[in-house]
């Protein structure tokens, strides 16, 4: 079991939800709060979660929280019938039960018999999340007497879709001898089956999986089921934590200069990002920050080799580039926006140009109302940009990649030149803009000016064993104090760089991956 993030106390578990389906029962929604049970109903059950279907044993499963870890686990305690996991029937592992699989977003459980094109009517399916809210809307939609479905935003006849980077026109579900088909219709985004970009159509089976942007489907052979997608605007409202990126990079290696040879400028970078999270970067010289945010947005691959994943909702952002492009942001370093226009209109006018044609006129007003509300911008929408102050007009430019429904935010040293004064309202602007589960990501030369507002601190150290960079600590500032022995997230910098510092990078890239190990 691999660990993301350091921490020297066992933590409160966290939110989680299990998806449950039994054909013909009310679909339920549970919030996991640590290790749970899982099987039959009966007079004298002692579970947690308990199924009505007739093929769950009476002790069928368990949901295993590793309080170390901060994750999931399932496994099947050799049930007559088993678990699929995934699509994989677990096998025994000891008289106890099946090895323990590790819960990823959107993972499915599945009690049924073997044959899985050919389900049985109390057949049960769960689906592991971390998006998922227990008060979420769902809805169903029944096919039954239909031979043809429309999917999209604002579909009058057919599934309507609330989720704003859905295609007006996204999907269509045909009836074709007797079998039900998806395909995409041209839509901007994409969509995936089982997680699968799909390219064309196919053929579904029951309890398959449909994503189309945030929206999650189920087939159930005769009815769909999906989510409503609501964009969070209060920043009041509780917001679940969740991880909403999932960073595994084995190895980055870019062309160098004037050569067909490649030299690897990071590696082994493991970790988990979490909806809220304000997060600090931290590196030494030639330590990689830059090529980390490059393999973060993707971008790397154009000039260099990622082997590794970077995971939004368990998908892999460079395999599904057209689903996921829009997941992260990279806000400028210096401000694009005219001095002379109104707030408002500034992020009109991004508006109109990112959503040209594929969104009406009352859609894109709708999108920038709730994207200046979600980073509370409406006490400024009628100021001019030149009189904000400079953290402001960083909020701004972050709500104009909100547009787009970025849900992470990176920025390369957006305090660079700023006075003291200027550097603290910018930190504070960009951290109020994680309060309705956004992430910002900040590289930054000052700090400690702002140490009391990031939620979280990445390292990065250049080995001078093989001159690359490595994770050196991701966890919380207060434990990176006591990790590094510093007072100052500054001199963490001076502890770690080789050149003009202590050079004691190697030390505490090994001592962290011996923490995380256990």
């Amino acid at each position: 079991m691999d660990n993301k993030t350091v921490y020297y106390k066992p933590l409160p578990p966290k939110p989680a939800t299990l998806l449950i389906i039994e054909r013909g029962k009310q679909l339920r929604l549970v919030s996991l709060i640590g290790s749970m049970r899982i099987g039959r109903e009966s007079a004298n059950s002692t579970n947690d979660i308990d199924l009505s279907s007739g093929i769950a044993s009476r002790n069928h499963g368990e949901i295993i929280y590793e309080d170390v870890e901060g994750v999931y686990y399932y496994r099947d305690n050799n049930s007559l019938n088993g678990t699929f996991y995934n699509g994989v029937k677990l096998e025994q592992l000891n008289e106890r039960g099946t090895r323990a699989v590790r819960l990823s977003d959107g993972d499915i459980l599945r009690i049924d018999c073997d044959n899985l094109l050919n389900p049985r009517s109390d057949a049960v399916i769960l689906i592991f999340s971390t998006k998922f809210s227990s008060d979420e809307m769902w809805r169903r939609f029944s096919l039954e007497g239909a031979s043809h479905v429309d999917i999209g935003r604002g579909i009058t006849d057919g599934i309507s879709l609330t989720d704003f980077m859905a295609s007006r026109q996204h999907a269509a579900l045909d009836l074709i001898d007797g079998k039900w088909v998806i395909s995409d219709k041209g839509s901007v985004n994409g969509l995936a089956v089982n997680r699968s970009v799909l390219q064309g159509s196919r053929e579904l089976a029951v309890f398959d999986i449909i994503n189309i942007a945030n929206t999650t489907l189920i087939y159930l052979g005769s009815e769909i089921i999906f989510n409503e997608v609501r964009i969070k605007t209060d920043p009041q409202a509780h917001i679940q934590r969740s991880v909403v990126m999932s960073v595994n990079i084995n190895e980055v290696k870019v062309r160098k200069f004037n050569s067909f040879a490649k030299k690897t400028l990071l590696s082994n970078i493991n970790l988990d990002v979490e909806s809220g999270d304000f997060i600090l970067i931290l590196g030494g010289a030639g330590a990689g920050k830059t090529t980390f945010i490059k393999s973060l947005m993707g971008s790397i691959k154009r000039t260099g080799k990622v082997e590794g994943q970077v995971l939004f909702d368990n998908m892999d952002l460079y395999k599904n580039f057209k689903m996921l492009k829009h997941k992260i942001g990279l806000v400028p370093q210096f401000s694009t926006t005219r001095d002379n226009d109104t707030v408002y209109n500034t992020i009109m006018d991004a508006a109109n140009i990112k959503l040209a044609g594929e969104y009406s006129g009352a859609e894109i007003k709708q999108r920038v109302d709730d994207v200046i509300k979600k980073l509370m911008l409406t006490s400024l929408t009628g100021s001019l940009v030149k009189n904000l102050s400079g953290g402001q007009k960083k909020r701004v430019e972050v709500a104009i990649q909100a547009i787009g429904d970025q849900e992470v935010f990176v920025l390369d040293e957006p305090d660079s030149g700023m006075d003291y004064a200027t550097r603290v309202d910018l930190m504070k602007n960009l951290c109020s803009c994680t309060d309705t589960g956004g992430v910002v990501m900040v590289i930054s030369h000052s700090p400690d000016d702002a140490a009391d507002l990031f939620t979280k601190v990445i390292v990065l150290a250049k080995s001078q064993r093989d001159e690359v960079g490595r994770l050196a600590y991701y966890g919380d500032v207060q434990h990176a104090y006591e990790f590094f022995g510093v007072d100052k997230l500054s001199d963490i910098v001076m502890e770690i760089n080789y050149e003009g510092g202590h050079g004691r990078g190697d030390e505490f890239i090994d001592k962290f991956e011996r923490t995380r190990r256990g």
